[in-house]
């Protein structure tokens, strides 16, 4: 691939190489969205539509990004997001992009349906390590990963709490890429179609012993990224006392993401938690959903200094992530930035698209005329730009 930095400029050329090197179904999964593939774009166009009003002649050469997180500090305002199938962009993908968050000093998400255990991505994840949990209708095996992530020294555990049912991905059944995997004709035409590709990853796999499992699933539930897995993503029965339960049995800190609702935030205030995360799963599961920064403000008003607000779906720049703590938020989650980075490159592709985006943050804290993010407030946007 050659020196991804000198390749790409931003995450947009980023994106442009992970899309030529990974196959069409692979990259269809990342990419895409649900049902009518609405809500991706509109996230991104929201964010873009949301406008920063720079203040001049103020002497922004002291500027800091760190941030306090949760006790931690860190350089960056940036949590590098839950997101599957890191292992099949590149050979160990999820140990790449992890490693990548731990030289950036940002904390990592591992996935409930990681294909890495919670002890090797504890070895990467240096800068944090945060678990994120689906639970599923059998709640002792939930437990159970969630002991397992507790023993491995995970701090803080993700809830997600948008996906009661498996989304509507119809593009995903067609090419075989559900969870788990289905080889049929078009996902096999699809990997031969990237030699490369399929050399440097599959290829590599088999002759290490064959593909990733489901590292940190209890026995009961199956391991195998290809075949018969038997859980359907959340449990449609997860409810407020499920959070409840977590929270008697999980001391570090509980974040739930994927509330859209500032109703649900307050509900969440009396139930423990320690961290909302707004977001609609980056267009992922439910098209006619609303794009998370149209609602970031709400939540933020209902939830004030009770706990700590982040924001995730459709950041794309620097400056998004500005807008987004101008809002009130305390940090942002990201994707499929580094999924982008990782395909391209693997770790140093990874930690290039960290780069770009801490990079852009610096640029826009000068434009609007601050050294520390937590000067931010909206009174750096301009009116009417925001939904409050």
């Amino acid at each position: 691939m050659g020196d991804i930095s000198r390749r790409a400029h931003n995450i947009a050329q980023v994106r442009e190489l992970a899309r030529r090197r990974l196959p069409r179904a692979i990259w269809e999964f990342i990419e895409r969205g649900t049902e009518d593939d609405l809500l991706v774009n509109r996230n991104v166009e929201a964010l873009q539509n949301v406008q920063l009003l720079p203040r001049t002649l103020r002497d922004v050469s002291a500027r800091s990004t760190g941030i306090e997180l949760f006790g931690r500090q860190q350089p960056l305002p940036l949590v590098i997001a839950p997101t599957g199938v890191s292992d099949l962009l590149w050979h160990r993908g999820e140990r790449a992009i992890a490693s990548a968050a731990a030289s950036a000093g940002i904390p990592f998400t591992q996935t409930t349906s990681s294909t890495t255990s919670f002890a090797d991505i504890a070895e990467c994840a240096t800068a944090g390590h945060w678990m994120q949990m689906y639970l599923w209708e059998r709640r002792d095996l939930s437990w159970r990963v969630v002991e397992n992530a507790a023993a491995n020294g995970a701090e803080v555990l993700v809830l997600t709490v948008d996906t009661p049912m498996w989304p509507l991905r119809e593009f995903n059944k067609r090419a075989g890429m559900g969870n788990p995997v289905r080889i049929n004709r078009t996902l096999v035409s699809d990997f031969l179609k990237r030699p490369s590709w399929f050399a440097s990853v599959i290829a590599r796999y088999y002759m290490q012993g064959g593909l990733p499992q489901f590292a940190n699933y209890p026995p009961e539930v199956g391991g195998k990224l290809t075949g018969t897995v038997s859980r359907v993503a959340n449990s449609a029965s997860v409810c407020w006392q499920d959070v409840d339960e977590l929270r008697k049995r999980w001391s570090g800190k509980l974040v739930i993401k994927g509330v859209l609702s500032a109703e649900d935030a307050r509900i969440a205030l009396d139930h423990g938690v320690d961290g909302i995360a707004v977001s609609n799963h980056g267009g992922r599961n439910f098209d006619s959903s609303p794009p998370a920064i149209d609602v970031l403000a709400s939540v933020v008003d209902a939830v004030g200094d009770r706990a700590t607000v982040l924001f995730d779906s459709g950041v794309r720049r620097g400056a998004d992530v500005v807008k987004a703590l101008a809002i009130g938020a305390k940090a942002v989650l990201i994707g499929r930035a580094t999924l982008y980075g990782c395909a391209a490159g693997g770790e140093a592709g990874a930690r290039h698209a960290i780069d770009l985006l801490a990079n852009e943050i610096d640029v826009a804290m000068a434009m609007v005329g601050v050294n520390r993010l937590d000067e931010l407030d909206r009174s750096y946007l301009l009116p009417g730009t925001i939904r409050t």
